[in-house]
């Protein structure tokens, strides 16, 4: 995600609008995630956004009825963001916000990924010791990556642990150059 500042103030502005109602916070985030999804999973609805042809309020329009199940908060935003002329940030504010509640609510996505899926008790001890680590909420994704061949790779935030094979390899390749240049 590259960070826009403008899509950041509306996106903690809106998180601070919620944060006296637990409930509306929850289906704003959930509005958001489907938002950021809905974006991620469509170039077209992007293109369209970001259009300087079409009309905001066309855009708009548009965004109401693709996202036609959304909170008020939702929309309410939909409608400032092109009262202000800033309908193409909507995206933005989604994945920002989305950013906000899971610092606000101390989340952390953890990604794990491995050569083939792994047995619920082995995910559920990773998701165990990455929570006594990190302290926070762990929401734990296995991907499926063949290329790996055996081992793993835990992705936490900006941090990496790459336990894979493939790794593995590629040092003892590299120690075994160094040793042949010396």
């Amino acid at each position: 995600m590259i960070y826009n500042r403008a899509a950041h103030r509306y996106a903690k502005a809106t998180l601070e609008s919620c944060l006296k109602d637990k409930k509306e916070l929850d289906l704003v985030f959930q509005d958001m995630k489907n938002i950021s999804v809905s974006f991620e999973n469509s170039k077209e609805l992007k293109l369209f956004v970001d259009s300087k042809v079409v009309k905001d309020l066309n855009k708009l329009n548009a965004l109401k009825a693709v996202f036609k199940n959304s909170s008020n908060k939702t929309k309410d935003l939909m409608e400032l963001l092109m009262n202000n002329k800033r309908i193409d940030l909507f995206d933005d504010v989604a994945n920002s916000f989305i950013m906000l509640y899971n610092k606000y609510a101390q989340n952390q996505e953890v990604v794990l990924t491995s050569s083939s899926h792994l047995r619920p008790s082995t995910i559920k001890e990773i998701e165990n010791k990455v929570r006594n680590i990190t302290s926070k909420n762990i929401t734990l994704l296995n991907k499926i990556d063949v290329n790996i061949v055996g081992g793993f790779i835990l992705r936490v935030g900006d941090l990496q642990y790459d336990a894979s094979f493939k790794n593995q390899l590629n040092k003892l390749k590299q120690d075994f150059i160094n040793i042949s240049i010396q």
